[in-house]
This record gives C-alpha cells, structure tokens and sequence, in this order.
C-alpha cells in the first residue's frame, strides 16, 4: 500500500491524499471476475465510522472536493481533494474505507448494477473494444484473459447458479 497525500500549505489552498492498492483485477477469482472493480466502488458506500452511504461524496463536495477510483490489472488506487481546512475530515473518512467499510446487502444490490452500467457504457467504447480483442489473445490459464471490470453475469448470475454467495467471498476478498 502506498499513501500519499498533502498538508495544508500557503500556496495551495487544497490538500489531497491518494492510495494505491496492491491489489487489481488479476487478483480476481475465476469465479468472480470483476470482482476488485466491484470492491473498488462497494469501498464509498458506508463504513462503521460514517454509515450513510452519501457521507464521504457529500462532505467532500460541501468542501470543495472531489474524489475518484480505479482498477488496473495490479492495483486499485482511490483519490480525494478538499479544502486544505477540511482535510482531517476528509481523511478520516477515507481511512475509514479500508478499516471498517459496511458492505451492505442494499449498497451491494445497487453497486452491482451500478458495475453492470458502467460495463454497458464501455460497450461502445472502441478503446475498449480494442482492449478485449487484445484479452481474447491471452492464454486462457493467465489472468489477463479474464474479464475484469464485471457486470451482473459474472458478478451475480453466473455465481448464483453455483450456489457462490458474491457477498461472503466480497467480504473474504477485502479481509485478505
């Protein structure tokens, strides 16, 4: 894990921290392909520190922030900014993610189509199209063949029918 992140300077009326975790897509179970993306936007939706789902996006947007996330094959990363002055609320809440999220079982039904939308969007991407055309290349054994933003096939369906419980290995798949 790396932290970064800035104080409150003279010059600069904004303070920011990001995180990368080691830890992406090719990390994903075969049975769960997608399965850090996922995690990566179950993370914003609550934690025991600051329940409401809305908590994190709507104080860092009283406060002249913004934030966002990513998964690469390797890593997740999440990043904020704010206003210099509210910059240890922010960062509380930030922390709080990877301490003490809630995981809900209705931020996970909303998560999960909110997942499958933006895999929908991606459709008509041709950078993404080209992506998967480059995926279809790999060895079938090698992580990268795998599909690793997910959708509600392999994030639910396919893992229902296999009587996998999405929500039990999100959970194990955080805890490690």
């Amino acid at each position: 894990m790396v932290l970064s992140g800035s104080a409150k300077t003279t010059s600069n009326p904004k303070a920011a921290a990001g995180l990368s975790v080691g830890v992406g897509s090719f990390a994903d179970p075969e049975e769960l392909q997608g399965l850090a993306h996922f995690l990566e936007h179950m993370l914003f939706m609550g934690t025991e520190s600051f329940p409401d789902e809305n908590d994190y996006s709507s104080y860092l947007n009283a406060h002249g922030g913004g934030s966002n996330a990513y998964t690469t094959d390797e890593n997740t990363v999440y990043y904020f900014d704010v206003n210099n002055s509210y910059f240890k609320g922010a960062l509380d809440r930030f922390a709080a993610f990877f301490v003490c999220p809630l995981f809900t079982e209705s931020a996970t039904s909303r998560e999960l189509n909110a997942v499958h939308s933006e895999h929908a969007k991606n459709l008509q991407s041709d950078l993404w199209r080209g992506m998967q055309v480059v995926k279809s290349l790999a060895r079938n054994d090698h992580p990268y063949s795998q599909f690793s933003t997910g959708n509600l096939e392999t994030l639910q369906t396919e893992p229902a029918s296999k009587g996998i419980n999405m929500r039990e290995l999100l959970l194990d798949f955080h805890k490690t």
